[in-house]
Protein backbone atom coordinates (compact mmCIF):
# COMPACT_ATOMS: atom_id res chain seq x y z
CA UNK A 1 0.00 0.00 0.00
CA UNK A 2 1.45 3.29 -0.86
CA UNK A 3 1.34 6.09 1.58
CA UNK A 4 0.93 9.44 0.52
CA UNK A 5 3.32 11.72 2.58
CA UNK A 6 2.40 15.36 2.54
CA UNK A 7 5.14 17.94 0.36
CA UNK A 8 6.02 20.42 3.34
CA UNK A 9 5.33 23.07 0.74
CA UNK A 10 1.52 22.44 0.14
CA UNK A 11 1.52 22.43 4.44
CA UNK A 12 3.48 25.40 4.31
CA UNK A 13 0.63 27.37 1.63
CA UNK A 14 -2.53 25.69 3.75
CA UNK A 15 -1.18 27.24 6.91
CA UNK A 16 -0.38 30.61 4.53
CA UNK A 17 -3.67 30.75 3.29
CA UNK A 18 -5.28 30.24 6.82
CA UNK A 19 -3.05 32.84 8.33
CA UNK A 20 -4.63 35.46 5.66
CA UNK A 21 -8.31 34.14 6.31
CA UNK A 22 -7.39 34.37 10.23
CA UNK A 23 -6.20 38.53 9.73
CA UNK A 24 -8.83 38.93 7.39
CA UNK A 25 -11.40 37.98 9.94
CA UNK A 26 -10.11 39.61 12.35
CA UNK A 27 -9.69 42.65 10.26
CA UNK A 28 -13.59 42.53 10.06
CA UNK A 29 -13.78 44.10 13.83
CA UNK A 30 -17.22 41.26 13.92
CA UNK A 31 -19.15 40.47 16.41
CA UNK A 32 -22.60 39.32 17.24
CA UNK A 33 -23.73 42.94 17.43
CA UNK A 34 -22.71 44.13 13.40
CA UNK A 35 -24.76 40.70 12.39
CA UNK A 36 -27.76 41.43 14.11
CA UNK A 37 -27.73 44.73 12.56
CA UNK A 38 -27.53 43.79 9.17
CA UNK A 39 -30.34 41.00 9.78
CA UNK A 40 -31.94 43.44 10.99
CA UNK A 41 -31.85 45.75 8.16
CA UNK A 42 -33.07 42.37 5.96
CA UNK A 43 -35.85 41.79 8.75
CA UNK A 44 -34.92 38.88 10.45
CA UNK A 45 -34.28 38.45 14.04
CA UNK A 46 -31.86 36.08 14.56
CA UNK A 47 -32.84 33.23 16.85
CA UNK A 48 -30.14 30.48 17.53
CA UNK A 49 -30.60 28.52 14.43
CA UNK A 50 -29.97 31.35 12.75
CA UNK A 51 -26.36 31.60 14.82
CA UNK A 52 -25.72 27.95 14.24
CA UNK A 53 -25.66 28.76 10.85
CA UNK A 54 -23.72 31.75 10.60
CA UNK A 55 -21.54 30.28 12.96
CA UNK A 56 -21.02 27.23 10.33
CA UNK A 57 -20.60 29.90 7.89
CA UNK A 58 -17.40 31.57 9.59
CA UNK A 59 -15.66 28.80 10.90
CA UNK A 60 -15.78 27.05 7.38
CA UNK A 61 -14.54 29.63 5.87
CA UNK A 62 -11.98 30.25 8.32
CA UNK A 63 -10.91 26.40 7.79
CA UNK A 64 -11.43 26.40 4.21
CA UNK A 65 -11.64 29.52 2.35
CA UNK A 66 -14.28 30.77 0.17
CA UNK A 67 -15.89 28.15 -1.79
CA UNK A 68 -15.31 28.05 -5.77
CA UNK A 69 -18.86 27.44 -6.36
CA UNK A 70 -22.42 28.25 -4.05
CA UNK A 71 -23.24 24.65 -5.23
CA UNK A 72 -20.47 23.29 -2.98
CA UNK A 73 -21.19 25.26 -0.07
CA UNK A 74 -25.02 24.71 -0.26
CA UNK A 75 -24.24 21.18 -0.30
CA UNK A 76 -21.77 21.29 2.76
CA UNK A 77 -24.37 23.51 4.82
CA UNK A 78 -27.60 21.08 3.57
CA UNK A 79 -25.06 17.98 4.90
CA UNK A 80 -24.31 19.39 8.40
CA UNK A 81 -27.61 20.50 9.01
CA UNK A 82 -29.49 17.34 7.40
CA UNK A 83 -30.81 16.67 10.77
CA UNK A 84 -33.00 19.77 11.03
CA UNK A 85 -34.18 19.47 7.59
CA UNK A 86 -31.90 20.31 5.19
CA UNK A 87 -32.27 22.79 2.40
CA UNK A 88 -36.20 23.55 3.40
CA UNK A 89 -34.70 24.59 6.84
CA UNK A 90 -32.36 26.59 5.79
CA UNK A 91 -34.28 28.71 3.15
CA UNK A 92 -36.83 28.73 6.06
CA UNK A 93 -34.20 30.82 7.92
CA UNK A 94 -32.90 32.39 5.76
CA UNK A 95 -35.13 33.18 2.74
CA UNK A 96 -33.12 35.37 0.60
CA UNK A 97 -30.67 32.27 0.26
CA UNK A 98 -28.79 30.64 3.23
CA UNK A 99 -25.74 31.55 0.86
CA UNK A 100 -26.43 34.84 -0.52
CA UNK A 101 -28.23 36.02 2.30
CA UNK A 102 -26.32 33.87 4.90
CA UNK A 103 -23.04 35.03 4.24
CA UNK A 104 -24.14 39.00 3.60
CA UNK A 105 -25.16 38.74 7.26
CA UNK A 106 -21.87 36.49 8.53
CA UNK A 107 -20.32 39.70 7.11
CA UNK A 108 -18.49 37.01 4.22
CA UNK A 109 -17.63 37.22 1.15
CA UNK A 110 -20.63 35.42 -1.14
CA UNK A 111 -18.91 32.59 -3.44
CA UNK A 112 -19.04 32.84 -7.36
CA UNK A 113 -22.83 31.19 -8.64
CA UNK A 114 -24.80 32.07 -5.45
CA UNK A 115 -27.78 33.47 -7.43
CA UNK A 116 -28.76 33.26 -10.80
CA UNK A 117 -31.61 35.73 -11.30
CA UNK A 118 -32.48 34.78 -15.33
CA UNK A 119 -33.26 31.30 -13.51
CA UNK A 120 -34.73 33.09 -10.32
CA UNK A 121 -32.62 30.40 -8.15
CA UNK A 122 -30.68 31.82 -5.37
CA UNK A 123 -28.51 29.89 -2.56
Amino acid sequence: MTQYIANPNETETASQDMAMRRTEIAGQHWNRAKSSSLAKAEGIDLNDEHWAVIIYLRKRYLMQGLSKHARSLANDLKLHFKNQGGNKYLYQLFAGGPITQGCRIANLRIPAYASDRSFGSIY
